[in-house]
């Protein structure tokens, strides 16, 4: 079951006692677990809401959990941030919660650590008696929806453009998505608009990979000479910059050897996804602008980017004044390729 699906159910009286949230996303699961307990609107919480982490004492969890409610219609224990239900916990430490005696009225939430062992008989149970949501990394269309929704929640409209650009400019990190939908918020009023996003958004570092990436394939060295230096300015040696520049042609590579094999797009941005563990925004990026490049010429840049990474660890560049040339060099071959295949009728 999908977060949405859960939150959906419970809203409209559907939701079961049972419930837990697994899954690698961990901001997805706090996400989750708050909308979950304002669906249910408990009242007088320091009464009706018990709390506890990793590995309590299982009587006391059970006595929460089976306690009715405190001139409340429900109450909630949770376990949050346990590893009970992981395949490395040993034995099976859940078990003793199948068999409480929880009125139907309650619910008990737990929010593993990662994902949940399916072998495990509380996790069996609650997969058969209850709601068992697994909170993976959002996908492109909820990611949209979750900043369209977010930014409705802080009173503010944001078209899907603009989410996209908001999506981009965080590298596709939820935190930093509400971080900064959170500040907008504050500035802005009515509608985000594209200039309130480029004049207070932060851009990550592999939004600035994107668009100085953008720029020197458009023939446009001078716009991505001006992003570059903006960010040694910030950070004179900014740790990783050139491994998310390698990291944006290794996805590209990937995406050219499957479309040089005819692949279906749909198959090529799962197998991107898979192979690099890009967002399936980036893999889509990727699939887009392999395009432009042969594999040869995408095998040069990475190993160019090896280099460049290992002189620059040596201190044998400076980042200040070779980055530069080092990028247009990069781009530059690429291009001297393109007019040698062309000149030999490729």
């Amino acid at each position: 079951m999908k977060p949405q699906e859960a939150v959906k159910q419970i809203k409209n009286g559907q939701g079961k006692g049972y419930i837990i949230l697994a899954g690698e996303d961990d901001y997805r699961k706090k996400y989750t677990l708050k909308q979950i307990i304002a669906a249910l609107q408990v009242e007088m919480p320091e009464m009706n809401l018990s709390e506890f982490e990793e590995r309590p004492d299982t009587q006391s969890v059970l006595r929460a959990m089976e306690t009715m409610p405190f001139l409340a219609a429900h109450r909630i224990t949770i376990l949050k941030n346990t590893d009970i239900l992981g395949t490395q916990a040993s034995g099976d430490l859940s078990a003793p919660f199948c068999k409480s005696n929880m009125p139907d009225c309650n619910y008990f939430i737990v929010v593993a650590q990662g994902n949940a062992d399916k072998r495990k008989a509380y996790v069996k149970f609650v997969m058969q008696q209850g709601m068992f949501v697994e909170c993976g990394p959002m996908q492109e269309r909820e990611l949209l929806a979750f900043v369209i929704q977010y930014a409705k929640h802080c009173n503010l409209l944001i078209s899907a453009k603009n989410a996209q650009t908001l999506i981009d400019l965080s590298s596709g990190d939820i935190n930093a998505i509400q971080n900064e939908l959170d500040k907008l918020s504050v500035i802005c009023r009515g509608e985000i608009s594209a200039a309130d996003i480029e004049a207070y958004a932060i851009k990550s570092m592999q939004y600035n990979v994107y668009k100085i990436h953008d720029f020197m394939v458009a023939g446009r060295p001078g716009q991505a000479y001006g992003i570059i230096q903006k960010m040694l300015e910030e950070d004179p040696n900014p740790i990783g910059f050139i491994t998310l520049l390698s990291n944006n042609f290794r996805q590209m590579l990937v995406a050219r050897a499957c479309r040089d094999a005819h692949f279906p797009d749909s198959k090529t941005i799962s197998h991107i996804m898979e192979a690099t563990g890009a967002r399936e925004f980036a893999a889509r990026r990727a699939l887009d602008h392999c395009k432009a490049f042969t594999a040869s010429s995408i095998r040069r840049a990475i190993l160019m980017f090896a280099k460049m990474d290992y002189s620059a660890k040596q201190g044998i560049i400076i980042m200040q004044t070779d980055l530069y040339a080092l990028l247009v060099d990069i781009y530059r071959g690429d291009q001297k390729e393109k007019q040698e295949r062309k000149k030999a009728g490729f």
